[in-house]
């Protein structure tokens, strides 16, 4: 196949060539391409004037005008193809140019049918998955040949609620792009609430007050209703519970709870935390957060 290619277009070059050294040949044939370019923009003038007048419909018009102009480049090329080399050339060259075009434009549309078919039958993720393509977060609503379509969460929200808005991507990101995925092999993910508080403050009261409000959602919300399809979660029970840390920096003592949310339940659940602790640290006059003060000292 390679020897066929180069044979023919190395006796097309010798054709071609054979022609530009001929006078007569040449100059006729500059003649009838400007000829034809000429026809050609006349046709489209008139052509596209006719849409402009009886097409109300902008969308439809924009469309028709695009077609037109594709379709009078693509046919003032092959009229030219003809003047200059033999017809059966033509139809060779047309050939080919076609099935080059066809390549690049449904190569684009195999791999999304390969993507479909990866994520249909080997269930990389399904409708209700909340997925995080290149920086994209959303929750899968609709998956088809071509692509698959995200209810976009998060993005400027400073929770994990959905913005409302629908993101369509093509099925082949999937191997162009990295892919985080919940609620595939577990609905479960870990969240923090985190606060800063000054040095002199009771952080033992306030290591209790957090501990008692993680455990208790944890009996109540977390440890009734995990499933089995959680496989990469420690079968522990021990591993599963709230975890709470303590450090310091240079503004105070930070204090942090580790627990354990339905990603689907992650906002819900943070304010419901917070209300409880928050309540019980107002009760408690030695617990006291860290603010910046700034004092001016008399000269």
């Amino acid at each position: 196949m390679p020897d066929f290619f180069t044979d023919y277009f190395e006796g097309l070059t010798r054709s071609f060539l054979s022609t530009l050294s001929t006078p007569d040949k040449y100059l006729n044939k500059v003649v009838l391409t400007t000829v034809v370019i000429i026809l050609s923009v006349l046709l489209h003038m008139l052509i596209k004037y006719i849409i402009t007048s009886s097409v109300s419909n902008l969308n439809r018009k924009c469309s028709l005008h695009k077609i037109l102009k594709n379709s009078m480049i693509t046919l003032t090329i092959i009229l030219n193809l003809f003047i200059w080399i033999q017809a059966i050339n033509v139809l060779v060259l047309t050939a080919l140019l076609f099935g080059f075009f066809a390549v690049f434009m449904f190569r684009g549309l195999t791999n999304n049918i390969i993507g479909f078919v990866v994520i249909k039958y080997r269930k990389y993720f399904l409708v209700g998955h909340r997925v995080e393509i290149n920086g994209i977060i959303g929750d899968v609503i609709e998956i088809n040949p071509i692509s698959f379509q995200l209810l976009e969460a998060r993005n400027w929200l400073s929770s994990d609620s959905n913005t409302g808005r629908v993101i369509k991507l093509p099925n082949k990101i999937i191997f162009e792009e990295s892919i985080e995925m919940v609620g595939i092999t577990n609905e479960f993910i870990w969240q923090e609430i985190q606060y800063v508080l000054s040095f002199d403050s009771n952080w033992q009261d306030a290591e209790r007050i957090m501990t008692d409000a993680g455990d208790l959602y944890f009996k109540e919300s977390v440890q009734t209703h995990l499933k089995e399809n959680n496989e990469h979660l420690p079968s522990q029970k021990e591993k599963l519970q709230p975890v709470f840390s303590l450090t310091t920096n240079d503004e105070g003592i930070i204090l942090t709870l580790r627990y354990l949310v339905d990603y689907k339940s992650g906002t819900s659940v943070r304010t419901s935390l917070q209300r409880k602790i928050l309540t019980n640290f107002n009760e408690n006059p030695q617990i006291k957060f860290a603010v910046s003060d700034i004092r001016i000292l008399p000269e």
